[in-house]
């Protein structure tokens, strides 16, 4: 468990060098993961991006980090983006994830299958009897 006075790197505490475990499995690289998976679904801005990270994944981070995100995943190729004006309305960027963005995340997908695979077994091995 944490200890008053253990290390703290990027705001999470460690003993020993290992993160720890009462404060979950960190979400970061996962982030992407589930902002492309929103985007293949449909176009969308960024503020629908940070909603549905909410509602369908319970993510909660700021705004600034979805579009610091956004702009990272538009940067290495898997999204592009284009400014839509509704009327009556302000111009806002749209994100649509490209055809390389969809086959990272469907090699990532499946890396994270196998993944599951063995976190299942740990969980199953370590359940609370």
């Amino acid at each position: 468990m944490c200890r008053a006075g253990s290390p703290h790197i990027n705001g999470h505490t460690y003993l020993h060098g290992h993160p720890c475990p009462s404060h979950g499995v960190p979400v970061r690289g996962l982030l992407s993961l589930a902002i492309l998976s929103l985007i293949k679904r449909k176009a969308m801005h960024g503020a629908e991006v940070h909603r549905l990270l909410k509602e369908k994944f319970g993510i909660e981070v700021p705004k600034s980090i979805v579009y610091v995100l956004l702009r990272r995943l538009e940067h290495l190729g898997f999204v592009t983006s284009k400014w839509e004006t509704e009327e009556g309305g302000p111009a806002r960027r749209v994100y649509m994830i490209t055809d390389e963005g969809i086959e990272y995340l469907e090699a990532v997908v499946e890396a994270l299958r196998d993944t599951k695979k063995i976190i299942d077994i740990i969980l199953a091995e370590n359940e609370k009897k």
